[in-house]
């Protein structure tokens, strides 16, 4: 039974050391790896801000099309920020920090370095194969700077709120005058419009005045034909002649 014990004992020692050593060995192997990161991004900054290599120089050396890429925007980023930092002075190599993001699978190295006009913090980032995959030039801020430009971004943002609105506003005041516009293009074109023909004028037929005057000119004729002692058919009268209103009495 005690031997049994001390056997067991003994196999789970020997697994514990084994597990201990491929531990260290694999904490040995990502020191290393770090190092090598730490290295590669120092040097690849130290040849961008000296312009020791062209940009084609940087590209033939690139180990596919991915790594000629991240050069070429490396470039880039170096000229974009060579004004904003001025020459280099000192790249800080003692500086250099290597994390290891997970998720993206990139190793990313960041190194501070001392420019004419202003600091910065260069980041390095690499894949898991150990190619380069970018590269950006961040300059460092006093808290004074920080609040200046965050102070001036608010305004910006402000004015151009208000001009929006200021331009929304006269677009709305502009509806009065189209709406004018159309109303007098609509006076000007019915007053262009030929006007409509006058209705014609119903024709009344004088059927009341022409028995009247039948019946006036049988009266007549019978008392002509009365008076003269004659038949009233052989009277024949040529025309009526009709005299307005007279006050007989006034002449009397």
């Amino acid at each position: 039974m005690k031997r049994k014990l001390a056997v067991l004992l003994s196999v789970l020692l020997c697994a514990f050391g084994l597990t201990a050593c491929s531990s260290s060995s694999a904490s040995d192997t990502a020191s290393e790896d770090m190092a090598v990161y730490k290295t590669e991004a120092v040097a690849l900054i130290d040849t961008l801000v000296n312009e020791q290599k062209t940009l084609d120089e940087l590209k033939a050396e690139a180990n596919d099309e991915d790594e000629a890429a991240a050069f070429e925007a490396g470039f880039s980023a170096w000229e974009d920020a060579k004004e904003e930092l001025g020459a280099v002075s000192e790249i800080k190599e003692d500086s250099a920090d290597v994390s290891y993001e997970n998720q993206n699978k990139l190793y990313v190295v960041s190194v501070d370095g001392t420019f004419d006009k202003r600091d910065a913090v260069v980041t390095v980032t690499f894949d898991k194969k150990g190619n380069l995959s970018s590269v950006a030039f961040n300059g460092v801020y006093t808290l004074g700077e920080k609040m200046s430009k965050a102070a001036l971004n608010t305004i910006m943002g402000l004015a151009v709120v208000f001009v929006m609105l200021i331009f929304i506003s006269l677009i709305i005041y502009c509806f009065k005058f189209i709406h004018e516009a159309e109303e007098r293009a609509a006076a000007k074109k019915k007053a262009s419009e030929p006007a409509p023909a006058p209705a014609p004028a119903p024709v009344v037929e004088e059927t009341v005045e022409e028995e009247d005057d039948l019946e006036l000119v049988a009266v007549i004729a019978a008392a002509i034909a009365a008076s003269e002692g004659t038949d009233p058919n052989g009277l024949v009268v040529r025309s009526i002649k009709r005299v307005g209103k007279t006050n007989n009495w006034k002449r009397a």
